[in-house]
């Protein structure tokens, strides 16, 4: 019968995102890495290239001295790196912070938008200005090591290579509300993705809190994207560039540990994701390889919540006609009862600890679908409110 067909197939696409997909890739990449196939080129010291980081900022006064203070202390060489930090309207003590140290380091231009404009804008602004042949792009809570600047920059001996992203870890240990399923699911997104970088030098979606382009490369951003770092990634893919994660190119980023911040956050990224799409479509690349990283990774990622729907409604239907199909439906009414006694128990400060794992998986496809009719009702402006920090 339809259902059943419609059960198997969702069940199918369901295991190929999130299990067949990402073991295949991951376990491939550790084959060629092992067996030596996978090597990078690396830049003689002296032939380094000129870097600029670029920052958007709009009140960070709780981490922008410590974040500038990372980036000045990169072993990168005297006079091949500057900064160019840019306050979008900011409000607090930021502007004061940033312009202080600025006015100490000749190294470091600060920019003031009196007028809020939105991140993109202000990038946009900022890359106009920039030097170097490298762009890292950043956000104020991802605190650099030592030589985050100098492992981002070396993969570019390789002229093929046109975008590398940093690996986050997480700066704090913090086990309250969403935080620890947060690095999970981060820490498997790396991994997969410097799988697809290393087979491929196809990653769609590099990590937006620091990444590394070639300036050449990188494109004027519409003011409206709320996901700056997707389309840098696509249009760099598209120009038929490698896009690749650096495994070593360490930074640490707090996690906001409230799921309601955390279901913000998700949701603002679901809308851009499909703001993307609509502009890229899937056929972005006449490389195989691309699509199919950016159809397995990301389209089939995008369309969970509609999957997950069908796979409950067919579970459902069968549930009368099959003991499997009824202990199916079962576990899934279980599911979505011990999460909102967990959601509600969060409010008191309190967890059902490994159902926590189900209620962030279950709100992260949430906000997708809440992402996905954001997007689809338009996005006039690519202002929004940053995570608060901890």
């Amino acid at each position: 019968m339809a259902a059943e067909l419609i059960f198997i197939t969702v069940s199918l696409l369901l295991a190929w995102t999130f299990l067949i997909y990402p073991a295949g890739v991951t376990m491939a990449a550790h084959l060629m890495r092992k067996r030596g196939v996978i090597r990078r080129k690396t830049h003689d010291t002296q032939a380094l290239p000129t870097v600029t980081v670029v920052m958007s900022v709009h009140n960070e006064d709780k981490v922008i001295r410590s974040k500038i203070s990372s980036m000045l202390g990169s072993d990168y060489p005297d006079g091949q790196i500057d900064f160019i930090v840019g306050s979008d309207g900011s409000t607090d003590g930021t502007d004061l912070l940033v312009a202080g140290i600025a006015a100490t380091d000749s190294r470091i231009r600060f920019i003031r938008n009196e007028e809020r404009r939105g991140k993109a804008a202000m990038i946009n602004d900022l890359v106009s200005m920039a030097r170097g042949e490298i762009l890292i792009v950043t956000d104020a809570n991802v605190i650099f090591t030592s030589g985050t600047v100098r492992k981002l920059a070396e993969p570019f001996a390789d002229q093929a290579a046109g975008l590398c992203d940093a690996s986050p870890r997480p700066s704090v240990s913090v086990n309250g509300g969403i935080t620890r399923q947060e690095n999970l699911y981060s820490r498997f997104e790396t991994a997969l993705k410097r799988a697809e970088g290393d087979l491929w030098g196809a990653m769609p979606g590099p990590y937006g809190g620091c990444y590394a382009v070639r300036r050449s490369l990188f494109p004027r951003l519409p003011e409206n994207i709320l996901v700056d770092d997707l389309f840098a990634g696509l249009s760099v893919l598209k120009q038929n560039y490698r896009v690749i994660n650096i495994h070593d190119a360490i930074v640490y980023e707090d996690t906001q540990p409230g799921i309601s911040e955390q279901f913000r956050r998700r949701t603002r990224i679901a809308a851009g994701s499909f703001q993307n799409l609509f502009r890229f479509g899937l056929f972005f690349s006449h490389r195989a390889v691309v699509v199919i990283a950016f159809l397995s990774h990301k389209i089939l990622r995008w369309l969970t919540p509609l999957l997950l729907s069908l796979f409950f409604m067919t579970s459902v239907i069968l549930s009368g006609h099959s003991d499997f199909y009824f202990y199916i439906t079962a576990v899934q009414l279980i599911f979505i009862i011990l999460t909102a006694l967990d959601l509600a128990l969060d409010r008191k400060g309190k967890m059902i600890p490994f159902q926590r794992y189900v209620t962030q998986f279950l709100l992260m496809n949430a906000a997708l679908a809440a992402g996905f009719v954001k997007a689809l009702r338009g996005t006039e402006t690519g202002i929004w409110e940053p995570t608060k920090r901890v």
